[in-house]
Formats: C-alpha cells, sequence, structure tokens
C-alpha cells in the first residue's frame, strides 16, 4: 500500500471506531475503500490483512513503543510522495500493533479509540433441533444453512462491524455478501475461515476433524489455537482443507464437485469412503435418533448416496453392504455385527 492508501485505510479505522462519526462519513470512506479494492484484485488481501490486524490489536501498546514507532512513520510520511511502506509479514506483533495505533493517532488527532465499544457487543445463537435444518438470514445479509444439532453466533450489530466475525459449531453452508471493507470470518473449533465473499461449506463437530469446502470464491483457512494464528492456506472453488488433530495441520486437496459437501441442505446424505464412525454421527443428526454399536466395524468405509429416503431403508443397506444385524426401541437404534467387505 502507498503512503495515501494507509491514511485512508486508517482513517477510515478511526472513524469507525468512533461513536460521534455520522453515517455519511462513514459510507463516504467504505465508498472510496471499494473504489480502491476495484482497481486491482490483490487489493482485497491487502485490506484485509490489515482489517484483520486492526481487529486483533484494537488497543495502543506500551507509550515507550507507541513514540517509537510513531517517530519512525512520521519520517517516512515526509518522504517523497512515491515512496511505499508497508506491514512486513516478519515484524513482530507488537511492533505491527504499535504502527497501526501510531497511524491512527497521527490521522485521527484525538478521536478516541473506543474498544470498550467492542465489549458491549450483544451476541445472538441460532440452534438447528435434532432431524432440523434452518435457514439463517444475517443482519449483513449473508445467508447460513445449519445442519442438524448446528449453532451459530453473531453479534446483533454484523451489519455495522469492521470484521464480521461469527462462531460456529457443527456444520454450516455460508453464502457471504461481499463487502471488501468488512471481511467475513468464521471462528469453529481451532480453526478460522476469512472471506470477502463467497460460498463454502465448514463441517466443525467436535471431537471430528474440522473441514472447509469452496463452491464459489476463495476463502483463507488457519490454525486458531490459544489465540496463536498458522499461516493461512488459500482455497478455491472445488478445493477443501481438512485440519489433522493429531498433527496440527492444514492439509488441503481438490474435490470433483464440491456441491456434494452440501447436499444435507436438501435432506441428502453423501458418503464418499467415509468411516462408519462419521456415517453414524450423520445418521444420528438427521434423523434425531441415537445409534448404539458394538464397534466391530467401525473401521470400515461407506461409500452411498440416500435422497430423502427412511431411517429403515438406510438401516437395509447397511444391513445388505456390511452384514449387520439392528433393532429400533424408541429413539435408538442397537447395531450388532458387521463386517468390511
Amino acid at each position: 500500500m502507498d503512503q495515501e492508501t494507509w491514511k485512508l485505510v486508517l482513517e477510515y479505522l478511526a472513524v469507525k471506531e468512533d461513536l460521534s462519526s455520522s453515517k455519511a462519513e462513514i459510507a463516504l470512506l467504505e465508498k472510496r475503500l471499494r473504489n480502491w479494492v476495484d482497481e486491482d484484485d490483490d487489493r482485497e488481501e491487502q485490506l484485509e490483512a490489515v482489517l484483520l490486524l486492526w481487529q486483533d490489536t484494537a488497543q495502543p501498546p506500551d507509550d515507550g513503543l507507541w513514540k517509537e514507532s510513531f517517530a519512525g512513520l512520521r519520517e517516512q510520511i515526509n518522504q517523497a510522495p512515491v515512496k511505499k511502506f508497508k506491514l512486513l509479514k516478519w515484524w513482530p506483533a507488537a511492533t505491527a500493533a504499535a504502527i497501526i495505533g501510531a497511524l491512527i493517532f497521527f490521522i485521527a488527532g484525538d478521536k478516541k479509540l473506543l474498544t470498550s465499544k467492542q465489549n458491549q457487543v450483544v451476541w445472538t445463537t441460532k440452534t438447528a433441533a435434532p432431524g432440523k435444518i434452518i435457514n439463517v438470514l444475517l443482519p449483513d445479509s449473508s445467508e447460513i444453512w445449519l445442519n442438524s444439532g448446528s449453532s451459530i453466533s453473531f453479534p446483533q450489530n454484523l451489519k455495522h462491524a469492521g470484521i464480521r466475525m461469527v462462531k460456529l459449531n457443527g456444520e454450516a453452508f455460508f453464502k457471504v455478501k461481499r463487502d471488501p471493507a468488512h471481511p467475513f470470518v468464521v471462528k469453529s473449533n481451532n480453526i478460522q475461515t476469512r472471506v470477502l465473499g463467497t460460498s463454502f461449506n465448514i463441517r466443525a463437530w467436535k471431537n471430528y476433524r474440522s473441514e472447509v469446502t469452496v463452491l464459489t470464491g476463495k476463502v483463507a483457512v488457519s490454525r486458531d489455537s490459544a489465540g496463536t494464528q498458522s499461516a493461512a492456506v488459500h482455497l478455491l472453488p472445488n478445493q477443501k482443507v481438512t485440519y489433522d488433530t493429531k498433527l496440527a495441520l492444514l492439509v488441503r486437496e481438490n474435490v470433483e464437485d464440491a456441491k456434494t459437501s452440501t447436499e444435507w441442505r436438501t435432506g441428502k446424505m453423501y458418503f464418499n469412503k467415509t468411516p462408519m464412525e462419521d456415517v453414524f454421527q450423520t445418521i444420528s443428526r438427521k434423523y434425531a435418533l441415537k445409534v448404539v454399536s458394538d464397534r466391530s466395524f467401525d473401521n470400515c468405509e461407506l461409500t452411498a448416496k440416500f435422497d430423502n429416503v427412511s431411517i429403515k431403508e438406510v438401516l437395509r443397506t447397511l444391513e445388505l453392504t456390511f452384514d449387520i444385524q439392528y433393532t429400533i426401541n424408541k429413539q435408538t437404534i442397537y447395531i450388532k455385527g458387521g463386517r468390511c467387505n
């Protein structure tokens, strides 16, 4: 980013955090930012990086570091207009935070950095009951489909938040409204998914491997463990990333058709070499039933597709495929025997 763009971005951040700023003032700066982004595709990621760093370091640093960074900043700004500067990836987080803070101070003067405003955020949670799939329209007009037993939490002021942060437990399909000035971030289990506008599916069930699959656009997925983020893995359409909990690694791979990851939205179940333990969990969520197995064939894998069929049809398929025996007692399915083919 050049000097003038830095001023624009950070003036926007300062104005956004000031409760005395008018809607017209904020809208004007947002329009200028969108125009700047539209001039070059690479600028979306540049803007996103600054906004996300601001989110994580919204408080000014200690006085000594603040003054030192501010002095260096003024020296850069006073140089020739063609001089460019940027945050380098290898800078320590504290130094980067100090520079951003100094920029805000330099541009905004005595405007208040109302970090207390962030502490007043009111969160809303939507939950899909067992056996149900629900559609959630967020305040920013993004859409979410929640799978059975999943929940999504989002701030009531999401539409006006600098970073559109939501929290997912379970599985959901997202259609995010594009807004370069307000990156969309999904926190789920130990991963964080960042996006500016796209459609993607996230599986983040407790005690299971998390997966992110992209249908359109581009997302960046990173590990987020104990507040420490790893380098992001970027995904394009028909790519997915899986978080290996044992190795603490994000593994990216191509998929033949990303749409299969979202077929649960229409009541379908799609399994492709899926471990039976995962199959039973999916069946349990979809039909709101408990599955009890003697675990004799948990290591078996199932490849099959079920299109809105009854639970008895599903069990009949498993019976023929794995030679199991099953009984249904009220809300519990008991499975015995079974062997891999």
